[in-house]
């Protein structure tokens, strides 16, 4: 508990200047949890007896955030190139080395991880470069912590009382109710949040706000699923301990990897 309460007075003071001051602040953020999140996953993966090319896993992983931010151009097509040549590579290599057996395993496992982690997160660095991206960094992280808390809140208080049947066979204690009540304060919260600091910065309807309220929820929750799902074919309980009691950092940004490129996207058609 006390592990828990220290990484918490000393984290989320920081995340937010980070995501608010963005910047080269924010890139270094973006590298470091790229980083270790492709060790976390790579070291699952090894774990669940799959193979994959961590080192070019790595320099693919840190080449997308650093592209995009050198090259000061909100476009996110640049993400592809290192994807492309990644797979050029992966793949070049098991022709040379004169591997079959397991080839597309491994090589498909390395590209998740750099897709999965990279090409997801790298999306904070774009968020950036909209107008209010930093304060929209910043109420996607509030959304996904109001959003994860009360669907464990009000899934601990009603859940399975509703509805009998588990939310998913990934996760087993996730509850209907709690995903519900997750939805429902996630919608209120940025209602608010919209009220009073106006964070779309244009007028938009109600409904337009408890929209992408309900989708941000979703995603989140999907987010939250998705690394589950991983760990329970890897067979491990937490993606690492760098965060002691509070697990590693794909336990932590889960629901981000999502959320964020979600809601750029939703803010680039707007």
């Amino acid at each position: 508990m006390l592990n828990r309460i220290l990484v918490a007075l000393i984290g989320i003071p920081l995340l937010i200047t980070v995501l608010l001051k963005g910047g080269f602040l924010l890139l270094l953020f973006v590298n470091f949890v790229i980083l270790v999140g492709l060790f976390e996953f790579y070291k699952m993966a090894e774990i669940g007896g799959k193979k994959p090319d961590v080192n070019l896993g790595y320099i693919a992983g840190l080449a997308i955030p650093n592209i995009i931010y050198f090259t000061n151009v909100d476009n996110s097509t640049l993400i592809l190139m290192p994807i492309t040549l990644l797979t050029i590579a992966l793949i070049g290599k098991k022709v040379l080395q004169n591997k079959v057996e397991n080839s597309s395993r491994d090589i498909g496992v390395t590209l998740l991880g750099v897709v999965y982690i990279s090409g997801l997160f790298t999306h904070l660095l774009l968020m950036n470069y909209l107008p209010n991206g930093g304060k929209w960094l910043l109420t996607i992280q509030i959304l996904v912590w109001v959003c994860d808390s009360f669907a464990y809140f009000v899934g601990m208080g009603i859940g399975r009382k509703i509805f009998k049947q588990g939310f998913s066979s990934i996760s087993p204690k996730k509850s209907i109710e709690g995903s519900i009540g997750g939805i429902v304060f996630t919608m209120g919260t940025i209602y608010l949040i919209n009220k009073y600091f106006n964070i779309f910065g244009t007028d938009v309807s109600t409904i337009v706000v408890l929209l992408f309220g309900f989708l941000i929820s979703i995603v989140a929750q999907i987010g939250d699923l998705g690394e589950s799902m991983f760990k329970r074919e890897f067979k491990v309980k937490d993606s690492g301990k760098l965060l002691g009691e509070h697990g590693g950092i794909l336990d932590r940004f889960d629901s981000m990897l999502f959320v964020v490129p979600v809601v750029y996207y939703l803010l680039k058609f707007i």
